[in-house]
């Protein structure tokens, strides 16, 4: 749905007192123009200041009337006036006044026109407060126009401008705005902390209508995240305020939410209530904008009715308008709704036709925003894919399918791979555009494996099958009637394999003679979940995998699908997949494509430097929160799994004090191979608030000093150092490497291994799972292995020795780590000491 986001903005009157009139307008950003004051002057430029506030006082009328042509052409005359007085300051915030009005008409170019020429003259005359003013108005621009990250830069240079003049009220409604943007984009998180931050700032200076507006764009963020009850009661906290201050606009956005929560919790009456009086009301004042925002709300309503044949008609509505004002964010949303009408009523062709030109949409967006804001907003897009997927396969359209498959995963990532994986000359390449079916069918050739690509689909699993020669089978597997939802199979799936002791625990003799003894009786006995998951994932597929054990499959998850522990799968006769199979996963086809080129450049600039690290002198961390930090735990096996990897590679291991967080982020851009056996960190540091999840615990270059810990304060207050840090190596020296602190790195390793707990783990999105192995491969590691669980430390030496053993005779890293578990199985016959590695990336 579109975001229908409070705005109001501040009106100037050419007065010695000027009055703040505010108003609201439909793209979700606050704006105000400054307070002007025309001298006394001789009587031919009294009457033309008399005339021009006439002028001006007339149009502000008109323009909270909603009469915005009239408006307009009113404005025009005063700017007129204004320049025959050569009144500068007042001229520019006319000038803002009509670019206020060319944006709610929407018509972008002409509002930015108009803005960037109050700007000029008052960056001229160094009124820093009124530029803020008309920063924030630009950045509005930008935000209809669904140009994120161009209006956060315009947004923050008018935050520093308004906090520079200590200006309160501005400095609040900056806020407001950026968390509108942040919405937008789906961090929900952030945007309410920005929310929060303006509602203390209006409160604080008594703004009513401030209050309400934030208020109101509060209960948007929960309802977004599905809190439609709470959302209500800041809702209606809202109206109260807009309405006894007479604000129209306000209202009419304020209802158009409430009967949007009332419909989602299927008080349709009252929905469609609210939106007829919202409607009515935005029909009158002319906010066109905020009409078709409601009409596609009142067609959903009737879509969750079952009344497909009037949602529709709404959405058309909606859609026009739209298109007339050039919002491109409710033109994507609308055209997915209408899609996913059409989807119902089995309209198939027609759907896929409007879902991909949403699609279309929805990826002019992108360019330009952060790697972070990409991913937040293609969480809140990913429906559309899935929608276009199932119209696609209602046609037998199946390879057809699978390009939109691909190209609904991952894209965040490949675009950011491919950015770092420029040529010499040039850091950034073009967006990679999303892999054809021929290109796919080249990417599996290239990597000589059978690609096994997941779509998870309302309550359907479509897989498809492409063999290297090019052949491409599929399967839909249906989910519904599972007993449990399909994220609680994996989760399930997950902890039957992962059972055993935690790396860096203290052994427990008669527990492992246990464990080993039942483990040797029961080795071939089936577990019950794991035989399960291989039922619904890797049976229906049984009759197209190769049957050579040493040819390649590539298991492409999605969603919840990532926490599936592949290898340890186990069809009816009790073997293991990686028995059968050699195994290992992506998160798209296209980043395997790419790792596979940035694999191909490391071979032309060949390194022979190792990097092998074990038990670092330990970092703290904060296991329960308002306790003192204390040491992770010593790693011994680690240490001397890292001394016999390093006899292996002939080289010298660094363990202990020697291993600081500083010396190995130096080593490490040099490095061919790294190796990292210690600690891996994931829910452990949420006290940091990391962002993106992970971190490798290494030696600390400093001592925190006496008190440190004194208030409750962690040591370790951050976890992303900045980019310039991370590039010089300098680290922040804490002694945990974070995900974000990796991203930033620039490294040329053809594999990567962290030997830890929990590696592979992270936030799981449409990107794939946000943590330690996309920052690995992102900073330009061509492969990666990583573990899903807490891993045990002695076996987990014993794998790693191996591996690199077999990695010695085979260069197909892919087959050492195979291998090596089939050895590890041998003698540690539980999955929980050998299935918890995977390999992620180029297998060569």
């Amino acid at each position: 749905m579109a975001i229908d986001c409070q705005t109001f903005y501040t009106r100037c009157l050419f007065l010695a007192t000027a009055t703040l009139l505010l108003w609201a307008s439909p793209s979700g950003q606050i704006f105000f123009c400054p307070q002007i004051s025309l001298a006394q002057t001789p009587t031919v430029r009294e009457t033309n200041k008399s005339k021009a506030e006439q002028l001006y006082q007339a149009a502000t009328e008109q323009l909270n009337k909603g009469q915005l042509r009239t408006a307009l052409k009113t404005f025009e005359q005063v700017l007129a006036t204004l320049r025959e007085m050569s009144a500068p300051q007042a001229e520019a915030a006319t000038l803002n006044q009509i670019g206020l009005v060319y944006n709610n008409l929407g018509e972008s170019q002409k509002a930015l026109n108009y803005y960037q020429q109050a700007l000029t003259i008052f960056q001229q005359h160094k009124a820093r407060k009124e530029q803020g003013t008309t920063l924030t108005n630009i950045a509005a621009v930008y935000r209809n126009l669904g140009q994120y990250q161009k209006a956060l830069e315009f947004y923050q240079q008018a935050l520093a401008l308004r906090r520079a003049v200590q200006d309160a009220l501005g400095e609040a409604i900056t806020l407001n705005n950026m968390a509108a943007v942040y919405d937008n984009l789906g961090q929900y998180k952030k945007s309410l902390e920005f929310y929060q931050q303006a509602l203390a700032i209006f409160d604080k200076v008594k703004d009513a209508r401030g209050k309400g507006t934030t208020l109101n764009n509060i209960g948007l963020n929960y309802s977004n995240q599905g809190a439609y009850t709470e959302a209500l009661s800041y809702y209606k906290q809202a109206l109260e305020i807009l309405e006894a201050a007479g604000d129209r606009m306000g209202v009419g956005r304020i209802l158009t939410n409430i009967g949007f929560a009332y419909s989602n919790l299927a008080e349709y009456q009252k929905a469609l209530a609210s939106l007829e009086q919202a409607l009515a009301i935005r029909r009158e004042i002319g906010d066109r904008p905020g009409e078709a925002v409601t009409l596609d709300r009142m067609g959903t309503v009737h879509r969750q009715q079952k009344s497909d044949r009037t949602a529709l008609q709404f959405y058309q509505q909606a859609l026009t308008i739209f298109r007339e004002v050039n919002n491109s964010p409710g033109v994507g949303y609308t055209l997915s709704n209408i899609g996913a009408t059409l989807l119902k009523s089995d309209r198939f062709e027609e759907a896929t036709k409007k879902l991909m030109t949403a699609v279309e949409v929805w990826e002019s967006l992108r360019p330009g925003l952060t790697d972070e804001n990409k991913v937040s907003l293609f969480e809140k897009q990913a429906e559309t894919y899935s929608f276009l997927q199932q119209a696609l396969i209602a046609q037998n359209q199946i390879e057809a399918a699978l390009e939109i498959a691909e190209r609904g995963r991952a894209r965040a990532f490949a675009e950011l791979l491919a950015s770092r994986l420029g040529t010499e000359n040039s850091e950034q390449l073009a967006l990679p555009k999303p892999p054809n079916l021929a290109q796919i069918k080249r990417i599996a050739a290239e990597q000589k494996a059978t690609l096994i690509e997941y779509s998870i689909v309302d309550e359907k699993l479509y897989v498809w099958a492409i063999a290297p020669s090019g052949d491409i089978a599929f399967r839909q597997i249906d989910t519904s009637n599972l007993d449990i939802s399909l994220a609680d199979v994996a989760r399930n799936t997950l902890v039957a394999a992962a059972t055993g002791r935690t790396r860096g625990s203290a052994p427990d003799a008669r527990a492992a003679e246990s464990a080993n003894n039942s483990a040797a009786v029961s080795t071939r006995r089936l577990n019950r979940r794991l035989h399960q998951t291989y039922k619904l994932l890797i049976e229906p597929l049984a009759n197209i995998l190769p049957k050579n054990e040493g040819d390649r499959v590539i298991f492409i998850p999605q969603g919840v699908l990532f926490l599936i522990p592949f290898a340890a799968l186990q069809d009816a006769a009790g073997n293991y997949i990686i028995e059968k199979h050699t195994v290992s996963i992506a998160p798209s086809i296209q980043v395997l494509g790419l790792t596979r080129q940035h694999r191909q450049r490391l071979r032309s600039h060949p390194s022979s430097q190792l990097l092998v690290v074990g038990n670092p002198t330990m970092p703290s961390i904060r296991s329960i929160p308002d306790e003192a930090p204390t040491p992770l735990s010593p790693l011994p096996g680690a240490e001397q799994e890292a001394i016999a990897i390093a006899r292996i590679l002939q080289t010298q291991a660094i363990v202990g004090k020697d291993a600081t967080e500083r010396a190995i982020v130096q080593k490490m851009p040099q490095a061919r191979i790294i190796h990292l056996a210690t600690h891996g960190l994931l829910n452990e540091l949420q006290d940091m608030d990391l962002g993106v999840p992970g971190a490798i615990a290494l030696a600390p270059d400093r001592t925190p000093p006496t008190g440190a810990t004194t208030a409750g304060l962690p040591l370790h207050q951050g976890g992303a150092m900045t980019s310039t840090t991370a590039d010089s190596g300098g680290g922040a020296g804490d002694g945990l490497l974070t995900s974000g602190e990796i991203l930033h790195l620039k490294l040329n390793a053809e594999l990567v291994v962290l030997s830890a707990c929990n590696t592979g783990r992270g936030t799981i999105s449409g990107d794939g799972v946000l943590g330690l192995s996309r920052s690995f491969i992102a900073a330009g590691v061509s492969s990666i292995v990583v573990s899903l669980w807490f891993v045990p430390d002695a076996p987990t030496a014993d794998l790693m020795t191996e591996f690199y053993r077999q990695l010695q005779q085979n260069s197909d890293k892919a087959a050492a780590l195979r291998q090596a578990m089939l050895v590890t199985m041998r003698q540690h016959p539980q999955p929980s000491n050998w299935a918890a590695f995977t390999l992620i990336g180029e297998a060569d």
